[in-house]
């Protein structure tokens, strides 16, 4: 039935998007203009989108920088492409990324996640390492599917990956300014050309700060919370003293600094009621602990050298990146009461909460090198790749007068380290075979170090594996216009470990194999691109996390079977000259199969309602346990129905010209956590932008007023259900004025 149903919307989609296109088809072959052709690197070489047997999206400089105009930061994204979904517990800190309705909803700063995000060909492996900032970006990829042939661990979700604007000869650059609600401020410029004949610079930043625009009603009347600053850059030198040899050399920072890294609403949830209670604030808040913040500084370098050798190409990527960071909140959301607090929005009884995570130490480092060449009708690339990562995990626990009652420290080393192939044959004029195949063997150790006050015991963990990874994928070309693919692909996540306040935990290695196939066309002389895929996927023993429940804790956990089906469709067209519509939808279905997994029920007070059966009750560490069974529930913050649509017009006039942008995202809601209850559920919304502004004639000057969630759309995106119904939500509405100068 579900096949059916699937088959039926990609029958209705091809419909509505044929309906959309002009029925004067003489008329769209007359026209001299088209789309800019899309070149990726998606499989490590460069590529059009068009050709590549994977269903992959792209969203260009000046899209991102449109949706980051209101201060966002990488979530911004979420839902900009196909199955693409970013959220977090941590603020503007350790972005979770969700592809095809995988992803990883654990909050803590050790967490591994299903997705990758490559930035600047260098793999991001710590959640933490993922806040640093979209700034001077070329372009972001986003590959859909598992990638464990050419990315490897981690990557059964997909990939997600970040490409900066290269130094090149010619001289460039811009600077921008913008200033807007809640005291916001953006500065960000980048400049750069050639040296001399055969070095190339270029040095970029970025700069936002935000002032206090939250009311903290503990503290009485006034705007006394919200405030944050930061400040990234980047200097990048490319060498190219011959046409036989490169080097692009990289080094970046980051430093972050606030208030409140992720604001908590108390009770924000009507008991036995789905949403936000009516009433609810985001400008109000209710915390009595002393002393909330974030803190994060980053530092790394790259070196990509790159051989011509003539029988082929050698490439060789050496990265290090280090970081310390801290974050701690009032994680109850509220002020202290006693019974009487129970239920009451901004109040929590009992007992008051007040933790803080960060990274005290932290080192990575990567070494990748790959050969790739031609043989005939053959290409092909092989290669190594190697990860080392250390790691300190800080766990604080906090009074209410903001100093530290305890102190617990995990230690975690992991290797990493694989070869890997692939070749792409063409088989005739029409048709290319794709192969790939990767050897990957993974070591973890975690240890568990009780400090001040810890009640932890000293603890260890050595978990380790070795995995294959493989893909197949079949392109064809029906015409110039037309092709359809098939792809088969594995991809895995090896072992985790896990020691926050030293609960230990693990999970063994999780495989996924899907297959998917889908076409992409070209369309009306190049005027509209219209790309799709329809997919399924079974994982075994994926890797997930068990959240709260009856402390602020968390526990991985095996589920013996997950399976996911869905499609995807994005559709791009220039209506006419001056006018672009942009479309794109995906639904993803998740379903967990697997009749022993338990987790531990909501423990907050009052109690959440649940949909799921309680299995058992018992006497946990912090009081009573209910658990209840997740067979058969879909995926936590697994929207099935994401929904994206832009429109572009530009009107020129004699100095220059005038532009409307508006574009509109839209999310169905998801559940929470692995149970399913009325309460907890990241709620459906339509997130609604807007950008009016004028260019001068040679586009070099760019004035615009920018809008984000315009209709100030607030819902609840995630949950803390251990203590009270405490509730985070999206980025309120913001307007703000943006001035740009290009060089």
């Amino acid at each position: 039935m579900k096949k059916n149903y699937i088959s039926n919307a990609i029958a209705s989609t091809f419909l509505v998007v044929s309906g959309l296109t002009p029925s004067n088809r003489a008329l769209a072959q007359s026209t001299d203009f088209a789309l800019e052709e899309i070149v990726v690197f998606a499989q490590k070489r460069e590529q059009t989108l068009q050709e590549i047997p994977s269903a992959v999206s792209a969203i260009n400089s000046s899209e991102v920088n449109d949706f980051l105009g209101a201060g966002e930061n990488i979530r911004a994204l979420a839902g900009r492409v196909p199955s693409l979904q970013i959220e977090s517990s941590n603020g503007r800190q350790s972005p979770r990324f969700y592809i095809r309705g995988l992803g990883n909803y654990d909050f803590d700063v050790n967490a591994t996640q299903p997705v990758s995000l490559i930035y600047d060909e260098v793999n991001l492996e710590n959640s933490v390492l993922k806040s640093f900032p979209l700034f001077d970006v070329a372009q972001v990829e986003v590959l859909k599917g598992p990638q464990g042939t050419l990315f490897g661990r981690s990557t059964t979700a997909g990939v997600v990956k970040v490409d900066s604007v290269r130094p090149s000869q010619e001289t460039s650059g811009y600077i921008k300014a913008g200033v807007g609600q809640r005291e916001t401020l953006n500065l960000e410029g980048a400049y750069g050309g050639a040296l001399s004949d055969t070095v190339s610079v270029r040095g970029s930043f970025k700069y936002l700060e935000r002032g206090d625009w939250l009311d903290n009603t503990f503290n009485g009347v006034g705007d006394d919370a919200g405030e944050f600053d930061e400040l990234a850059y980047r200097f990048q030198v490319l060498v190219e003293p011959n046409d036989d040899f490169s080097a692009l050399l990289n080094v970046h920072g980051f430093h972050q600094d606030g208030d409140q890294p992720q604001v908590f609403y108390a009770n924000a949830f009507t008991p036995g009621v789905e949403g936000l209670r009516p009433g609810f604030d985001e400008e109000v808040f209710s915390h009595d602990q002393a002393l909330s913040g974030f803190e994060l500084d980053s530092f790394g370098a790259s070196a990509k050298l790159e051989f011509n050798l003539g029988s082929g190409k050698l490439t060789t990527i050496t990265s290090y990146d280090t970081l310390d960071s801290f974050s701690r909140a009032d994680i109850d959301g509220g002020v202290q009461g006693g019974p009487e607090a129970i239920g009451q929005l901004g109040q929590q009884a009992f007992f008051s909460v007040s933790s803080g995570d960060g990274l005290s130490d932290h080192d990575q480092f990567t070494q990748e090198i790959r050969f790739s060449g031609e043989l005939g009708s053959v290409f092909y690339q092989v290669g190594a790749y190697y990860l080392d990562e250390s790691i300190t995990v800080d766990s604080a626990d906090f009074a209410n007068d903001g100093s530290r009652t305890q102190l617990t420290q995990a230690l975690q080393d992991t290797t990493s380290a694989a070869i890997f192939g692939q070749v792409e044959i063409d088989l005739n004029d029409k048709a290319s075979l794709t192969a790939g195949l990767r050897y990957t063997d993974d070591d973890k150790d975690l240890q568990v170090i009780p400090g001040p006050g810890s009640f932890a015991p000293a603890a260890s963990i050595d978990a380790s594996d070795d995995y294959v990874s493989y893909e197949l994928a079949i392109n064809y070309e029906l015409s110039d216009e037309w092709s359809l693919y098939s792809r088969l692909a594995t991809a895995s996540r090896g072992p985790v470990t896990l020691g926050r306040f030293g609960f230990t935990s693990q999970a063994d290695t999780e495989d996924i194999t899907s297959f998917e196939v889908g076409f992409k066309a070209d369309l009306f002389d190049g005027r509209a691109r219209w790309n799709s895929a329809i997919y399924t996927y079974t994982i075994d023993d994926q890797q997930l996390t068990a959240t709260g429940g009856t402390g602020n804790t968390n526990e991985l956990l095996n589920a013996d079977q997950v399976d996911g089906a869905g499609f995807e469709t994005e559709f791009k067209m220039l209506l006419t000259e001056n006018l672009t519509f942009n479309a794109n939808l995906s639904y993803n279905h998740t379903e967990i199969n697997d009749s022993n997994l338990n987790v531990e029920l909501c423990s907050s007070s009052p109690l959440c309602t649940p949909l799921d059966p309680i299995v058992d009750t018992f006497q946990g560490f912090f009081g009573t346990v209910n658990l209840v069974s997740v067979d058969g529930n879909p995926l936590p913050r697994a929207p099935e129905w994401l929904v994206n649509f832009s429109l572009n017009y530009e009107h020129p006039i004699q100095a220059g010209t005038l532009y409307a942008n508006t574009d509109w995202n839209y999310r169905s809601d998801s559940n929470i956590f692995l149970y399913e209850s009325v309460e907890f559920v990241a709620e459906s919304r339509w997130i609604g932008g807007l950008r009016l502004g004028y260019k001068n004639s040679d586009e070099t000057i760019d004035v615009a007023l920018v809008g984000r969630n315009i209709t100030n759309e607030i819902v609840a995106d995630g949950a803390l259900d251990f203590l009270n119904q405490t509730a985070f939500i999206n980025e309120p509405r913001f307007w703000g004025l943006e001035l740009s100068k290009q060089f």
